[in-house]
């Protein structure tokens, strides 16, 4: 085989290799094209259900809390509506209350009753309805001031030596009327005053200010 002969194949073949590696290189572009046009479109897919889901999760939250809204109105109005009725009930179970203590001491064997005049000429007075038997009194108040913004009528039992006893603070309103039940006076203390003021709510060991009614309790037969 001479120079040309060999010349020959060599240009006959370079082709063959050319045309036999060609179609494997663009196979493997075209599949690298595929996957990332699967790759953009998955990640375009999952924006979308993202952003839905997304606009779904924020109707849900407003809805509830829209409905927690409504819900924690209902529980207030719930809760005044309780609270009126429990001071209802309150008042009544008070005037059951006084209104048994009344008829406990009225109809007891020991009844006393002490009237209470005012210091000055005003048209206030009072009557205390006391039982040791049935260990309850009971007062009743007319003609009074009313009370202001802090301030209380308070009950004091005075003895003729020694310091007074709290018994009692009570409210007046604009009718001037109250009923209260009064603690009885310690044993130990015979024939005691009794005495009405106008203090202010806070606690006092003897009274200061200005006396409204008062009434002294005889000594017992």
């Amino acid at each position: 085989m001479d120079q040309g002969e060999a010349s020959a194949r060599i240009e006959s073949s370079a082709p063959v290799e050319d045309t036999a590696e060609q179609p494997p290189r663009l196979r493997r572009v075209r599949l690298w094209q595929a996957i990332a046009g699967m790759a953009l479109a998955v990640s375009i897919a999952s924006s979308i259900v993202t952003i839905e889901l997304s606009k779904s999760l924020a109707r849900r939250t407003n809805y509830l809390n829209r409905r927690v809204a409504a819900l924690n109105t209902t529980v207030r109005t719930l809760k005044k509506q309780t609270s009126v009725v429990q001071r209802k009930l309150g008042s009544e179970r008070e005037r059951a209350t006084v209104g048994e203590t009344f008829e406990k001491i009225l109809f007891a064997p020991d009844l006393r009753t002490i009237k209470l005049a005012p210091p000055d000429k005003s048209t206030a007075n009072g009557i205390l309805a006391m039982s040791e038997s049935a260990n309850a009194a009971m007062l009743e108040a007319n003609g009074l001031k009313p009370s202001g913004d802090l301030q209380v009528y308070r009950i004091w039992w005075v003895p003729r030596r020694g310091a007074a006893v709290w018994a009692a603070d009570f409210l007046v309103g604009e009718d001037g009327t109250a009923t209260v039940p009064v603690d009885l006076p310690p044993p130990r203390q015979r024939a005691p005053t009794i005495e009405i003021t106008l203090e202010d709510q806070a606690y006092a060991d003897d009274p200061s200010g200005p006396l409204a009614l008062r009434g002294h309790l005889a000594a017992s037969k």
